[in-house]
């Protein structure tokens, strides 16, 4: 892919792959976040999780399985939600409809774009949320989880929108009293759309990653999470060229369950 400085000159056979490496090297999104804006974020996100995390006494909790990645929060059972860490900070509200059903939504602010680290931009997403626990009749728990919404970056100079649809299979299971544990395969399947420098860009997010994580109950209403996947991040741009990268997301959190 090449990157076009402002005394190169354009070819008509090449004009619109050197647009493309134009657009991007001008974007803000190959462009990392100076370090102490990304601490700046993190620190207080911490806070405010740390605030949420001592405003109750903690006390032993006897109800098995996660509520909020591994698990359900069951019947006409509400919980807050909150997470920090890299690719950005989202909050939440889920709702048990049943023993199997879970809806609601979060928002999120990224300051690591998508979860490339070498790629990382500030959005804003906003997403509905819905959990399925297929009754298998097993030790375990199948939870699967979608995730529709939108999203929209600020790279600099334009801006691009997200359509978004990631999906996840989780396997949840209990290996000690209070500890919940998943392993789990997210695809957080989008499309991108880009405009500014004279052109317009469509592009196709196919990540695939790998990973897990553990929800620790403190008491019958608060939990703190934490979790980590991985895997490639292919990202087709329609007529041109397609790339792979390396993503992830690494988060911790609370979860309070409402009265």
């Amino acid at each position: 892919m090449s990157i076009v400085t402002p005394s190169d000159k354009w070819s008509p056979e090449t004009l619109w792959g050197r647009k493309i490496g134009h657009l991007r090297a001008r974007a803000g999104w190959c462009q990392s976040p100076s370090g102490e804006g990304l601490m700046r974020h993190t620190w207080l996100a911490v806070a405010i999780l740390a605030a949420l995390s001592v405003s109750r006494p903690t006390h032993a909790a006897t109800k098995p399985g996660s509520w909020t990645n591994g698990g359900m929060l069951g019947t006409d059972t509400g919980a807050l939600f909150a997470t920090v860490g890299f690719p950005g900070l989202s909050i939440g509200y889920l709702r048990g409809l049943s023993d199997t059903l879970d809806v609601g939504g979060r928002f999120t602010f990224n300051y690591g774009g998508e979860g490339i680290p070498n790629k990382t931009a500030l959005g804003l997403k906003i997403a509905a949320e819905a959990k399925l626990k297929p009754d298998l009749g097993m030790p375990f728990s199948i939870i699967l989880r979608a995730q529709p919404g939108l999203g929209l970056y600020f790279p600099t100079g334009f801006n691009f929108v997200l359509l978004q649809v990631p999906v996840e299979a989780a396997l949840g299971f209990e290996p000690i009293p209070n500890l919940g544990a998943h392993l789990s395969v997210e695809v957080p399947l989008g499309l991108q759309f880009w405009s500014g420098l004279g052109t317009s860009i469509t592009e196709i997010q196919l990540p695939v990653l790998f990973g897990g994580g553990v929800e620790l109950k403190l008491d019958p209403a608060l939990s703190v999470t934490g979790q980590l996947h991985m895997g490639p991040y292919v990202q087709v741009t329609l007529g041109t060229i397609t790339e792979t990268y390396f993503a992830m997301d690494a988060l911790i959190g609370v979860t309070y369950r409402l009265p």
